[in-house]
């Protein structure tokens, strides 16, 4: 069992009547729902985030692939894996909006999708013949539509405001408790991801500081470290994790109070 664990505070990026007609929609769909599975402790999985530090350790992740480690997608990196002959066991999707469709082709028949019942009506229909789960957002206001549609047979998932936060809790309660983690950077390194995600260009830039050393953030970077930094407080003992690269991540989980916007220390 994880035990019982405290809620963490999410924020959207949708309007909440939309976010509650895609739930309305997709929990319709009679998809089965991603359950609790029993503690696999000697299973590690790998799980690829979409940081700039991913092209470094890239070929690390695509190696332990083929060696039978199964390994986890989020939004863009499932695409990033599968045109560099990855195929991965998953893809996680968090994300409402519309445009985010575009985040599970090239679909695969072998990859199960784990998609979020926030997530909008145009991703179901694009995997409509494939292996799809769906799951449950901890923290919002639509649990009426749960009850509606399962009784109290749901399992929402904690953690913050990214893909990358819950998709940590999701893998614990389908009972992985031992992460290797690529691309899980918070920060930037020359570009804010290893691909082209335009999306997130232009967005507000800020300078931290961890243990004095100095990384170049947007502000959503900035948020999701700090999220990072709760949610280890919470649930961190329920869970075991290697952050590959040298990130603004890695570098908090040696030490996770030292996180300053740099303008606090000047």
């Amino acid at each position: 069992s994880v035990g019982q664990i405290p809620d963490i505070k999410c924020f959207i990026n949708e309007e909440p009547e939309t976010i509650r007609e895609n739930i309305e929609s997709s929990v319709g769909l009679g998809l089965p729902q991603v359950l609790p599975h029993e503690t696999q402790w000697e299973k590690t999985v790998g799980l690829v985030l979409g940081g700039p530090t991913l092209k470094d350790t890239f070929q690390d992740v695509y190696e332990k692939r083929k060696s039978g480690m199964p390994v986890i997608t989020v939004n863009g990196t499932y695409r990033y894996c599968m045109t560099r002959g990855l195929i991965p066991s998953a893809m996680i999707m968090l994300d409402s909006r519309e445009f985010n469709n575009k985040f599970v082709t090239p679909i695969s028949k072998d990859v199960k999708y784990f998609i979020s019942s926030q997530c909008h009506p145009s991703v179901f229909e694009r995997l409509k013949d494939c292996q799809v789960w769906i799951w449950h957002v901890a923290g919002d206001d639509n649990y009426d539509l749960l009850d509606k549609e399962y009784g109290k047979e749901y399992y929402p998932i904690m953690g913050g405001s990214t893909v990358a936060l819950r998709a940590l809790h999701l893998l614990r309660l389908l009972g992985f408790p031992k992460f290797e983690i690529y691309g899980f950077d918070s920060c930037i390194i020359g570009d804010h991801h290893a691909y082209e995600q335009k999306e997130n260009d232009g967005e507000q830039e800020i300078d931290v500081l961890v243990a004095g050393k100095e990384f170049r953030c947007t502000a959503a970077h900035y948020h999701q470290a700090r999220e990072f930094v709760e949610m280890i407080g919470k649930t961190g003992q329920h869970y075991d994790m290697i952050v590959h690269g040298e990130g603004l991540i890695a570098h908090i989980i040696k030490n996770p109070d030292s996180l300053k916007k740099k303008e606090e220390v000047n």
